[in-house]
């Protein structure tokens, strides 16, 4: 039996979507660099290791059996670049070998290589107002974009026009 192939679907979209990286960020300024640590969390009573604090509290909710250490090892390396198209920051994932040592805050940047935007799924809450007038918080789905690329350069202050003739002296112009 032959598969039907998905048209739709987050796998699908994050498989065969590409980005424009020009006319989606337009021009990026440099801001900063971001680690972000492994932690264990820790389950003391069975010994067991969880990926985030979620999944702890789920399998073990009492705290005193809870042990959460910092491995102080890079997990994942981000860049945070301001974006003139999106008028907002944004935290680009970079390679963990990325040398940061390159930039300056506030320079001009342009990302290089394999640009990807993901599409992920997680939560929020929200407060919705019920029909008697009362608020109270839902968890909702929400979506968001995460942005990866292989490597950043400074992108040259410098216009690409030609530099400007001096003017020829008085003697050629008048031979003519």
């Amino acid at each position: 039996m032959a598969k039907a192939k998905k048209k739709y679907g987050l796998d699908t979209f994050n498989k065969e979507y590409s980005v424009d990286v020009e006319a989606t960020y337009g021009g990026l300024t440099y801001l900063d660099t971001i680690a972000s640590e492994r932690f264990n969390y820790e389950d003391t009573e069975t010994g067991a290791i969880y990926d985030n604090q979620a999944e702890l509290d789920k399998e073990q909710p009492d705290k005193n059996l809870q042990k959460v250490e910092n491995t102080h090892k890079i997990e994942q390396l981000y860049v945070q670049v301001y974006s003139e198209v999106q008028k907002d920051n944004m935290d680009i994932r970079v390679p963990l070998d990325f040398d940061d040592t390159k930039f300056k805050m506030n320079d001009r940047v342009r990302l290089t290589g394999k640009v990807v935007a993901r599409l992920q799924t997680g939560t929020k809450r929200v407060e919705v107002t019920t029909a008697n007038g009362r608020t109270r918080q839902e968890v909702v789905p929400d979506y968001y974009f995460t942005v990866s690329a292989e490597g950043l350069e400074k992108v040259s202050d410098h216009s690409t026009a030609p530099a400007p003739q001096p003017p020829k002296p008085k003697e050629e112009n008048q031979k003519k």
